[in-house]
């Protein structure tokens, strides 16, 4: 859901007076699609496969692609002037509360809860994958090894 709302928000935001630069609703810019459509797609995907898949190179693909994406929501418009000149979603000075957490839910708001999710969803997926048995050993059950014991100590 971040990663849909991160990819939508300079598109339909503009609807309800919820923006970030002079663009009216869904007017398709280069910087809407750089900064917002491709991030979000990514973590939408990535999201995706994390639900969806079962095989461990699909969710961690899953995992990075989330990553990406939201590590691309906070640094891509810090950097977005040197590609995009004056054509970059920047906003230099906020005269109001309002104005001043504008880019916390355009980039870096969103774009920051994305990472943690998905550093958490990593951080979980190498837990679940890692054995906590050496190579080669197998977990033994109680059962057996009391079964093991009384052989090795003989009958009562």
């Amino acid at each position: 859901m971040l990663g849909a709302w991160g990819g939508i928000v300079a598109y339909a935001g503009p609807s309800f007076d919820y923006r970030i630069d002079d663009s009216s609703s869904w007017q398709w810019t280069e910087a809407h699609w750089q900064l917002h459509l491709v991030p979000g797609a990514a973590v939408v995907l990535g999201g995706l496969l994390l639900l969806a898949a079962g095989r461990r190179a699909a969710t961690w693909f899953g995992t990075v692609l989330a990553l990406l994406g939201g590590a691309w929501l906070v640094l891509g418009p810090l950097f977005a002037s040197m590609w995009l000149g004056d054509r970059a979603e920047t906003q230099l000075a906020s005269n109001t509360l309002g104005q001043a957490a504008r880019p916390l839910g355009y980039h870096y708001g969103t774009g920051l809860l994305i990472v943690i999710l998905a550093a958490y969803a990593l951080g979980r997926r190498v837990l679940l994958s890692a054995s906590p048995y050496p190579s080669g050993m197998t977990r033994v059950s109680g059962r057996h090894r009391d079964d093991q014991l009384s052989s090795l100590l003989g009958p009562d």
